[in-house]
């Protein structure tokens, strides 16, 4: 059986960002058993089909593809044998082609995770297949759809007031704020919170979605009527799912991290500081994106 490795081990919107170029190396690999050597958290977002296995990039078993390309290590135990081709989302200073190189992997393809030039990242990632023309479609991220296990209310809009780093995070008060014109229109608000927000002074009495498993979490934003947030994976992951969303920029470029998707709406703050974006323009923004 001949095998094909796709590698990726970035953070969750960089890895969303990826998955039509994850499915156009599947199309050119037909009849092939496609694996992916990743997160598993993330694996198990990725629509059904496109992968046949998933290795643990955490798991010790494979230190070695990771590790100095001068190590002698045996490889020999690992399932590297039937590997015939790879796709890597790897920086040049990696040693994992070398390692899967040595490894009798031949056809090795990699790709620096992020361009030296601002183009939308999905664009990038695409721009590995010349010649080949996508459809929007095809151009778009969406992960795989389950049922909610959340309880999710009809018009529901969840609020994530964070993400990987402070300077692109809209200010709480704003959110909180903007939680409340929502309620007034008749939204039932939900906040999205992980580790990183648990200190987050969120409104008395405020429905909290904490630190639920990505999967779940991707369940109830496709049964959300509304997303509002920042520059962050999670944000990615609504668009991903079929959420209404509104992805609000500061400091960081849209053109090439904006979440793509039919309901998405990009709002670039003034002057690129998110203190200077108020709430009412979010607001009618959310009301623009839904007709409301």
């Amino acid at each position: 059986m001949s095998v094909s490795l796709v590698y990726h081990g970035g953070a969750l919107g960089d890895f969303l960002t990826a998955l039509p170029a994850m499915a156009a190396w599947r199309r050119q690999h037909p009849g092939e058993h496609l694996v992916l050597l990743g997160k598993l958290a993330f694996a198990e977002l990725t629509p059904h089909g496109l992968f046949d296995e998933v290795w643990d990039a955490e798991s010790p078993r494979f230190a070695w593809v990771f590790g100095n390309a001068g190590d002698s290590r045996t490889t020999a135990c690992l399932p590297m044998s039937s590997v015939s081709s790879a796709l890597l989302f790897s920086s040049a200073s990696s040693a994992l082609s070398a390692n899967l190189t040595r490894a009798g992997v031949h056809n090795v393809v990699r790709q620096d995770p992020f361009p030296a030039t601002p183009v939308p990242i999905v664009d990038y990632h695409l721009s590995l297949f010349s010649g080949v023309t996508f459809s929007e479609e095809q151009r778009t991220p969406v992960i795989a759809r389950r049922p909610a296990s959340l309880p999710v209310p009809p018009h529901t809009a969840a609020v994530h007031p964070g993400s990987g780093s402070a300077r692109k995070n809209w200010p709480l008060a704003k959110f909180v704020s903007l939680s409340r014109l929502l309620e007034a229109r008749g939204f039932h608000v939900r906040w999205i919170t992980g580790p990183a927000e648990e200190t987050l002074a969120l409104p008395a009495g405020a429905s909290v979605w904490h630190d639920v498993p990505l999967p779940h979490l991707a369940a109830a934003l496709s049964s959300s009527e509304l997303y509002v947030g920042n520059d962050s994976g999670i944000t990615h992951l609504a668009a991903a799912a079929g959420c209404a969303t509104v992805a609000l920029f500061g400091p960081t470029d849209p053109t090439v991290w904006a979440p793509r998707g039919r309901r998405v709406r990009v709002v670039v703050a003034p002057e690129k500081k998110l203190c200077l974006l108020d709430e009412e323009t979010v607001f009618a923004d959310c009301c623009w994106l839904l007709r409301r």
